[in-house]
């Protein structure tokens, strides 16, 4: 099993952040490894998602479900694909209006040992850059404002 965890100080909201990270269709534009996503449903407090991986020109689908209370956490349950297991959680903590605490976990595994020695070491980098790539986004938005996206 591979793990990751990492939490950073961001100066944006626990609302945009949060608003970010549950902008699933948008990843494609921003998140280097992402080629495509789809949200396959979604309710009050649950949304399932369709996530098409690029890593280093091998391409992987997996569906995942999310559960999620609004500006606080993001839990992702992995429902189909490669992995054997892929759970992470973000929480936001509000510190002000304009900043937050970022918490980011993960542990995966790929169901294949060959998948796993090959695509797991970039998997894992992408994992690592994963809180930059968001505080990125977050600070290249025009006023930082909440995005107000449907999911």
């Amino acid at each position: 099993m591979h793990c990751f965890e990492e939490s950073r100080k961001i100066a944006v909201s626990a609302q945009t952040m949060f608003e970010l990270v549950m902008d699933i269709k948008a990843y494609p534009a921003f998140v280097p490894w992402v080629a495509e996503t789809h949200i396959l449903s979604h309710s009050e407090h649950e949304l399932s998602a369709e996530v098409c991986i690029d890593l280093a020109g091998m391409r992987h689908t997996f569906q995942t479900i999310d559960r999620f209370t609004p500006h606080k956490c993001i839990e992702i349950r992995l429902l189909s694909g490669p992995f054997r297991c892929l759970e992470s959680l973000w929480t936001f903590e509000a510190l002000s209006d304009t900043s937050c605490l970022v918490h980011f976990s993960i542990e995966f595994e790929f169901k294949s040992q060959v998948l796993d020695f090959i695509a797991s070491p970039l998997f894992a980098t992408a994992c690592k850059t994963m809180v930059k790539t968001f505080e990125k986004r977050a600070l290249n938005l025009p006023s930082q404002a909440p995005l107000n996206n449907p999911h």
